[in-house]
């Protein structure tokens, strides 16, 4: 096992979970409807987008790559309405009255999934990435060189997740009820931001 694959992984996996998105807002948000188990299980969906599609770029599958990359427009355009309509219900609601606090707490993990695992950037960020560090991660060199990367990057995301969940929970129990309710309005304008601006780069 080359634990220097792993560690490169982690600090992949870190740097693509870490920016603030839509994803992130999601399990923000769950963190502060429930508890540190079902916003983890939130972030996990967006880990399982983010193997497949790293292990597409990481293997060289190019056909896949290219039919995701082909379709880009389309899942653009899906993904943005998803957002529009997630990110103005979440800004209509009240924070007591969320519509998270009902439904299975698979229906988080699906949705993170659906919106990371259709998202063509993802396919053009680990293939950037790859690119760059092809030199110092010889992905191509055996088998289980990008296995080892996969891993990392597994374990990072789910570390960015576990501590996201964490200290959001952390911070939900310092905060009043119109607190959260302006974060959870405000949030779900980001949301909803975040989907006019993929139809945009849709249509651009």
């Amino acid at each position: 096992m080359d634990l220097t694959l792993i560690i490169a992984g982690v600090a992949i996996g870190l740097a693509m979970s870490a920016p603030l998105g839509p994803v992130n807002l999601i399990v923000i948000r769950t963190a502060l409807c429930h508890d540190l188990k079902v916003a983890f299980l939130a972030g996990l969906g967006a880990v399982l987008a983010d193997v497949l599609i790293a292990g597409i770029a990481a293997y060289g599958i190019q056909s896949i790559s290219h039919l995701i990359l082909d379709y880009a427009k389309v899942l653009q355009i899906a993904g943005g309405l998803v957002l529009i309509v997630l990110g103005i219900r979440t800004a209509r609601t009240h924070f007591a009255d969320s519509d998270l606090t009902t439904g299975p707490h698979s229906a988080r993990f699906g949705l993170t999934f659906s919106l990371s695992v259709t998202n063509p950037g993802l396919v053009l960020g680990y293939l950037a990435i790859f690119s760059s560090l092809s030199m110092h991660l010889a992905l191509g060199a055996s088998p289980y060189r990008p296995a080892m990367v996969l891993f990392g990057i597994a374990l990072g995301g789910a570390l960015w997740w576990l501590l996201l969940s964490f200290f959001v929970g952390r911070l939900k129990t310092r905060l009043g009820p119109s607190t959260l309710d302006k974060i959870n309005r405000w949030s779900g304008i980001l949301v909803a931001a975040f989907g006019f601006l993929l139809l945009w780069k849709a249509f651009d």
